[in-house]
């Protein structure tokens, strides 16, 4: 068993139309919540870290931490940085174990966006890892940013990248009073143009009613978004839709279950209490979203 790139697991994606989960470990207890849910389920495991918890944690002990969950349970699993802020960030990350980077160039012209990303696809492919692309543009709508069919063409054929980040109404910090949509219809004509290419879907997750009123319960004043529903994540499935990222609904559940402990046990001020309790929370949670959402437990 090894830390593996996602190569094999998205040509599985790309036949059979279910997506994998990336799922942020921002500490060891969800890493550790992410690789046991998704060992009950027989789902594959992807673990990704965000340069923040990177720069919390340290990017040698999370590969360590990843190294650990994969000798304990005898499985496979991928560890992905998501949204790398530079270029020598990917490359420590490939030089520290890491089997798959993002490089986030969001601010950049598309020649930039180019030219960083191709760099980092050269360095990690003579090293065995694959990188994962994102091409967009803003545009001047509560959207923010979207996916054009050719600029994500040009893009593939010019970085070499192994899948492609796509803004088809998914875009990161939309408005919540914006009724959110996904273009599946553009997914499928960049599908269409890229067969071969995994495509990935960022910024998905949905918030049913009774996931913000418990969160708010505990303090977190947050506002009910109007996200597109789990059919319509689906649909993308058959359009090339290999891999969903999962971070902010984590993070609130997480943050939500532990407030609710210490709340309801103000005297117990073990740390191991409340953090496992939000682990189990986080274990439950992640195991419906392989099963009910990304359709990916029993594939392993």
């Amino acid at each position: 068993m090894s830390i593996v790139t996602s190569k094999e697991i998205y040509k599985r994606c790309l036949n059979e139309h279910w997506a994998v989960g990336g799922f942020i470990g921002y500490d060891m207890e969800i890493m550790q919540a992410a690789a046991e849910a998704a060992i009950a389920e027989k789902a594959p495991i992807m673990i990704q870290a965000s340069c923040r918890v990177i720069d919390y944690a340290g990017v040698e002990f999370l590969h360590r931490m990843a190294e650990a969950v994969m000798e304990k349970h005898g499985v496979d699993l991928i560890l992905h940085l998501d949204h790398g802020d530079t270029v020598e960030r990917c490359k420590q990350c490939i030089d520290n174990g890491f089997t798959s980077v993002m490089l986030d160039c969001i601010n950049d012209s598309f020649e930039e966006n180019v030219e960083k990303t191709k760099e980092v696809t050269e360095y990690a492919h003579a090293r065995g890892a694959v990188v994962e692309g994102e091409v967009c543009h803003p545009v001047d709508s509560p959207r923010l940013y979207e996916t054009d069919v050719e600029e994500a063409v040009r893009y593939v054929e010019q970085t070499g990248c192994d899948s492609l980040s796509i803004c088809c109404g998914n875009a990161h910090d939309m408005d919540p009073d914006y009724p959110k949509t996904l273009d599946v219809d553009k997914i499928r004509r960049i599908h269409e143009a890229l067969p071969d290419v995994p495509l990935v879907l960022h910024a998905t997750s949905i918030f049913p009613e009774e996931f913000v009123e418990r969160a708010n319960k505990y303090g977190a004043c947050m506002k009910q978004p109007k996200n597109f529903g789990v059919e319509e994540l689906q649909s993308s499935f058959p359009y090339g839709v290999c891999k969903i990222n999962s971070a902010l609904d984590v993070k609130i559940l997480y943050t939500t279950a532990i407030r609710e402990y210490m709340i309801r046990n103000p005297k117990n001020m073990d740390p191991r209490k409340y953090l496992s309790y939000a682990k189990n929370e986080i274990i439950t949670y992640i195991s419906y979203k392989h099963r009910e959402i990304f359709k990916d437990s029993g594939r392993i």
